[in-house]
Formats: structure tokens, C-alpha cells, sequence
């Protein structure tokens, strides 16, 4: 189909670029700046009847309100980030979905807009390249119409384009409209009332800073009930049997009165209401059913190591062309551009007469552009070397591939970090980038439960992957094992004979690491939301956080987590054999001090007794008071400064015992750091926000 590049104020029928009058469209908006100067893309959409103001407020669909239309109109995917190999572009894109045939004949156009975040005081001004483009749903990498947008200064928000009616058919038209006044400038202009009195994160105090709850039950009354805000989603977002399809959709009615927020919700993502009872994080929800569920890709039969790596191998990469959706997710990682995925598995070359074998080969074309990287594959327990790896680099130069990829089972304590050391320096064209299954696992969860697949097959093949993998007959292992230096190391932390500089305490350091890296890729699977755990930066670090382990006994990792009060800290007292999660948050800057007391309690209502409390006074860096929670709910004063200062923040933290073992099983360290962290979560991370947003 012949892409129509639309400049401003020009249209096109919809019949005539896409095959036909009411199809289910995507309309991505895509940006490009320079390394540091990310905007924070936000697409959305305006419904409008024939006055050209909305219909309701609920006509606006956008980062806070992501449905719409009965659920004709929605957004489809959100901060999708994709950075030049080099580092020195940085490109973003957002798409929204509209399904014409189920657009009511009350709405006469359809607006599609873009704003910046409004956190911050980027602009489009400051992107290099900024365009909408429309496709078939099905097929979003195939679009017809494209709008580029250019010579933007100041604008914060735009009206890219519009789908509207003319008689009884659609048409795109480009608009090409900015707004330095940002999002709510732009909505307003269109009938939207913007509510403007909500804190930061979009959510109200059910009573003023300066005021108390009077009673206990006036706390249990100010936390929210979520099962009424739940059954709306699922309402809005029900797909209408084929009865419905035909019906006028009235217009949405909100409440007499009520304003939308603009400001950004920042709130963690929930975790889902079964957590607890999921026995591992990267497996699709469970339908319970009489009879086993027949799989596509077993395991059984497997008899041998060589022959798991090469089924293992060849059913990844195969997943990872056939879902495209999955495979764009974990190459991003390596650098690859967006385009068609191709996979080769046992892929043979001669270099210097010898015949060299890597496990697989995978090959990315977008227009005249061939990106090819070469795989190296473990399964189980076996590990990469560095000869082999290096053997691989030298093929990738001398066949002028663009990426070497390693898989294996070890999750390392960064990124960026090997499993292997390769004596050549690998040559500054070619990538080398290694992935862990979890890693991998991860990115297939969040694709299939949260992200989405729009083809009924493709997902059921993504979901066959976790399934695979969770048997451990595929040899796609994850990280459950603190090593073999960790009961050394805790024995001698006990008996005091710690050596900062000795070897094994370096290695239960990166061990912990690598946990903290494990616990943040299990909590991004679960949510949805990318959860990074904060490794040292230097060696310097990593030799001073040695010499802590020796001097204290302690360890300590950070994970940030988008939309928390701030970074979660876990820490395990190898003396005490205790293990804990802590979170500060700032206590709200005006207001008594009992006030703030109660704004911290009254978020905390269904959290457990057994949590600490710090608060740390105002005008000290050191001083503070403590209590667990249900004495402060028995006396707020007895965490109150004794004498008369203010509060500055709050850490709130709780403890559980750390485990006899060192492994993932029942028991052991890995398996209490994971149930703890998970608990803090949901019972604190999602609940407390920052006072600087009251």
C-alpha cells in the first residue's frame, strides 16, 4: 500500500489509503531529540461532537484516562524509548487505537494530540524530528499516512491531526496545531474542565493538611475503596459482542462537577491481587481446569545438555520472529534498529579454514538497512567462555556483523557486566551485549501481561515460551543461588573474622547485586513497570561497600521504582540474621507536627503492626524518634520529637528473618528476600507517596 505523506492542512479518505471506511486504526506519534534532551511523550486523543467541543470530560483520552468511546478509543502502548548504538539521538513513540466502526454518529471528529510532560519544561521545540503516522492496527509497522511537523519552537502540546466525517465516510486530515500552554491549554480550548487544584500525583487528601481526623474511623474512612474504580475499568474496557456493534454509543455522562486532572498520577504500579499465591513471577495467570492444557512446546524427551540448548535455542529465537512485539523488547537492548525480525539457529561459517558454529543468527532489515547479530547460547548450568566468545567476535568483524549476543543463566549485578572476560577488545562496530534468561523471561511477561498482543495466536505463542521456560527441563534458568562463598561469609560475619579485602566477601557483595537485580526484574514482570536496582559505580564503590560487609556485617542494595516516594533500600544483617525493606518519603512541608503524622498513618491503615517508623527531625541530620506502627496508632506522640521540632521525613521499614540457606527454595535467603520486598511493596511502595506532593 503506497504511504500518502500528508503536509499541513491536507486530508485523505480513509477508504482510499486503507482498503476500506471504518477499519481499526493505530495512530503512533514518534519523536527524535538529541541524548539528554528526552521530552516525555504523551499521545492522546479528543472526541468532539459537531460544535467541536467534547461531548463529556470523559471525551478525553490520555496518560490519566487511557479508554474511552466504550472502549472504541484507547491508548495502546506508552513510553516506548529507543536509543542510537552510538548514544547521541533518542527517539520515543506512543500510539493510540481507534476502532472506526464502533464510533457512534454523536462524535463528529477525532483529534489526535501530543504533549510534553508536564513535570517538566521540555517542548517540542527541542526534538529534531516529530510525526504521526497511521496503519492498520494489525499491522502498525506498515503505515499509509504520514504527517511530519517541523519548525516547532515552544509548543507543549500539538494537534497532529484529525479523523473526521465528510457524508458518510472518514478522512484523515493533518492540523499541524501547537499550544505553548501545554496539555491543558490545548483540552480547554476544546470544552475539557481542567481541574487544577490536585497535588502532583493527581491525588487529594480527603482533608487539609492543617486538619486531624478526629477518630480512628474517620483514618479508616479516608483510604479509597477500590472495587467500585475497578468494575468501571472493566466496563469500559468490555469488548461489545457482535449484537452491540451496530448500536449508537451514547454519549459518556460524568458526574455533575467533575474536572479532569491533568497533572501526571504518580503512583507505582499495582501489583496483581493474586502475588502471593503465584509460584513463579514469569508465568502467564492460571486458569484452573480439570485437564492438563496440551503444550506447544514440551520438554519432555529432552535427553541430553546439548540437545536442551539446541531446542531451547531454536524455540526462542523462533518466538522472537514470530512475536515481533517480544522480540523488538529484548533487542532493544543490544542496539538493533525496529524493523523485521529474522532468526536462524545453528548458522555455520568457515574463518581462517575452520568451520565455526554459533547457536544462532538474527537478522533485522528496515528499508536498505540489514542489522545482523550472531548468538551464543547456554542452558542449564553451563557457562560462556571467554575463548568461544572472542572466537565469535572475530567471525562478527570478519563478516561485518553488527552485534555478538550472549545467553546464558547468569544474571549479573549490571547490565552492562559479562559472565566472561575476552582478551581482545571487541572492535568499537560491533556490540557485545549479554543477556540472562531472566532478563529475557522478563520482557516476554511484560509483553504478554501487560504490554499486549494484538494477534490471538502470537500471544498464545509468547504465553507457550513462559510455560516452556518455567519447566526446568528447558534449561532457561534464573537467579536462586547466593553462591558458594555465602555460608562462609555469614559465619564469619558472626564470629567477626570478616577480611574486607579477602575474595569471598567481594563475591557475596556481587551476589547481592545480582539478587537485587533478580528482585527488580520479578516486580517489573508483576506490575508491568520497569523497576531498576542501583548498582556501584565504580570499583571504588565496590570495594568500600567490602569493606562495610566486613566492618558491619550488612549489605544494602537500592531499587528505584517510577512513581515511588523514593528508592526502595534492601539490607540483610548477616549478624542478626535479619533482612529488611526501607522507604523515606518526604513529610509535607506546611502543617503540625501530629498533622504529618496522621497524613503518613492514614496511608498506612491496612499495612501491618510490626512496621518501624522513623521520624527524622527538623534542623538534624542524625536525630530522630522510632515506633512500630501500632503504637503510633495507639499514640501518634510516641514518634513525635520530645522536644518540640518539627518532622522533616519519614523512613518507614519492615523486617522478617533472612533464612538458614543460601539458595531460591523454601527456607532460603533468596526465597525470604523475595517474599519480603513483594510485601513491602504492596503494602507500603504502592500505598505512600512523597509529602512534597501535598
Amino acid at each position: 500500500m503506497e504511504l500518502r505523506e500528508l503536509s499541513k492542512g491536507g486530508n485523505v479518505s480513509v477508504d482510499e489509503v486503507a482498503g476500506e471506511n471504518s477499519p481499526r486504526l493505530v495512530v503512533v506519534i514518534q519523536t527524535e531529540a538529541a541524548a539528554g534532551k528526552e521530552i516525555g511523550l504523551d499521545a492522546g486523543i479528543l472526541v468532539l461532537g459537531d460544535d467541536g467541543q467534547v461531548r463529556s470530560n470523559d471525551d478525553l483520552i490520555f496518560y490519566n484516562q487511557p479508554t474511552g468511546v466504550g472502549g472504541a478509543v484507547r491508548l495502546v502502548s506508552h513510553g516506548v524509548h529507543e536509543q542510537d548504538p552510538d548514544g547521541s539521538s533518542f527517539g520515543q513513540k506512543d500510539a493510540v487505537e481507534v476502532d472506526l466502526a464502533r464510533i457512534p454518529d454523536s462524535v463528529a471528529r477525532i483529534l489526535v494530540t501530543a504533549s510534553t510532560d508536564p513535570r517538566t519544561d521540555a517542548s517540542f521545540g527541542d526534538a529534531a524530528l516529530v510525526n504521526m503516522y497511521v496503519a492498520h492496527a494489525d499491522e502498525p509497522d506498515a503505515p499509509f499516512v504520514v504527517h511530519a511537523m517541523e519548525g516547532l519552537s515552544s509548543e507543549r502540546a500539538l494537534i497532529f491531526g484529525e479523523i473526521y466525517r465528510r457524508n458518510d465516510n472518514w478522512k484523515i486530515r493533518a492540523v499541524g496545531q501547537g499550544y505553548d500552554g501545554g496539555l491543558e491549554a490545548l483540552v480547554s480550548d476544546h470544552g475539557i474542565e481542567v481541574d487544577d487544584t490536585e497535588s502532583v500525583d493527581g491525588s487529594l487528601d480527603s482533608f487539609g493538611v492543617d486538619e486531624e481526623p478526629d477518630t480512628e474511623q474517620n483514618v479508616a474512612e479516608s483510604v479509597p475503596d477500590a472495587s467500585s474504580a475497578e468494575a468501571a475499568l472493566a466496563a469500559d474496557t468490555a469488548v461489545p459482542s457482535a449484537d452491540d456493534a451496530g448500536r449508537e454509543t451514547a454519549p459518556p455522562q460524568s458526574e455533575p462537577g467533575t474536572k479532569v486532572t491533568i497533572g501526571r498520577k504518580r503512583r507505582p504500579a499495582p501489583l496483581p491481587k493474586d502475588w502471593a499465591s503465584r509460584t513463579q513471577a514469569y508465568l502467564p495467570r492460571h486458569v484452573e481446569s480439570e485437564w492438563k492444557r496440551a503444550r506447544l512446546f514440551p520438554s519432555a524427551g529432552i535427553k541430553s545438555a546439548a540437545e536442551q540448548e539446541m531446542r531451547t535455542t531454536s524455540i526462542l529465537l523462533a518466538t522472537m520472529e514470530t512475536v515481533p512485539e517480544f522480540g523488538r523488547a529484548v533487542l532493544s537492548q543490544t542496539g538493533a534498529p525496529r524493523g523485521r525480525i529474522e532468526a536462524f539457529a545453528e548458522v555455520r561459517f568457515s574463518m581462517s579454514g575452520e568451520e565455526v558454529r554459533p547457536d544462532g543468527l538474527i537478522r533485522v532489515s528496515r528499508g536498505s538497512k540489514v542489522w545482523r547479530a550472531l548468538v551464543e547460547v547456554k542452558t542449564g548450568r553451563a557457562e560462556l567462555t571467554g575463548d568461544q566468545v572472542g572466537t565469535y567476535l572475530k567471525l562478527a568483524k570478519a563478516k561485518s556483523m553488527d552485534a555478538v549476543i550472549t545467553i546464558s543463566g547468569d544474571l549479573m549485578a549490571s547490565p552492562d557486566l559479562h559472565p566472561f572476560v575476552v582478551e581482545a577488545k571487541p572492535s568499537k562496530n560491533i556490540v557485545l551485549k549479554h543477556l540472562s534468561w531472566e532478563e529475557i523471561l522478563a520482557e516476554a511477561m511484560i509483553v504478554h501481561e501487560h504490554v499486549g498482543v494484538d494477534d490471538r495466536v502470537r500471544a498464545r505463542l509468547l504465553e507457550e515460551l513462559l510455560w516452556y521456560a518455567a519447566d526446568s527441563q528447558s534449561g532457561m534458568r534464573t537467579f536462586d543461588d547466593m553462591g558458594k562463598q555465602w555460608v562462609k561469609i555469614r559465619e564469619a560475619v558472626k564470629n567477626k573474622t570478616v577480611g574486607a579485602s579477602d575474595d569471598s566477601t567481594s563475591d557475596v557483595c556481587d551476589r547481592f547485586d545480582r539478587l537485587a537485580r533478580h528482585v527488580a526484574l520479578r516486580l517489573g514482570a508483576l506490575t508491568g513497570q520497569r523497576v531498576t536496582a542501583q548498582s556501584p559505580a565504580s570499583r571504588v564503590d565496590t570495594v568500600s561497600r567490602a569493606r562495610q560487609l566486613a566492618d558491619s556485617g550488612e549489605l544494602f542494595a537500592l531499587l528505584k521504582v517510577s512513581g515511588a516516594a523514593g528508592p526502595v533500600a534492601m539490607h540483610a544483617d548477616l549478624g542478626r540474621g535479619r533482612i529488611g525493606c526501607s522507604l523515606k518519603t518526604a513529610a509535607p512541608r506546611t502543617g503540625r507536627t501530629q498533622t504529618k503524622i496522621n497524613w503518613l498513618i492514614r496511608q498506612l491503615a491496612d499495612a501491618p503492626d510490626d512496621l518501624r517508623i522513623t521520624a527524622h527531625h527538623a534542623g538534624s541530620r542524625v536525630e530522630s524518634t522510632a515506633a512500630l506502627l501500632k503504637d503510633i496508632r495507639a499514640d501518634a506522640t510516641s514518634v513525635m520529637p520530645t522536644d518540640g521540632r518539627d518532622i522533616r521525613e519519614f523512613t518507614v521499614t519492615m523486617e522478617s528473618s533472612m533464612g538458614s540457606k543460601r539458595s531460591g527454595s523454601e527456607g532460603g535467603f533468596v526465597t525470604a528476600m523475595v517474599l519480603l520486598t513483594a510485601t513491602f511493596y504492596a503494602d507500603v511502595v504502592e500505598r505512600v507517596r512523597s509529602g512534597r506532593d501535598v
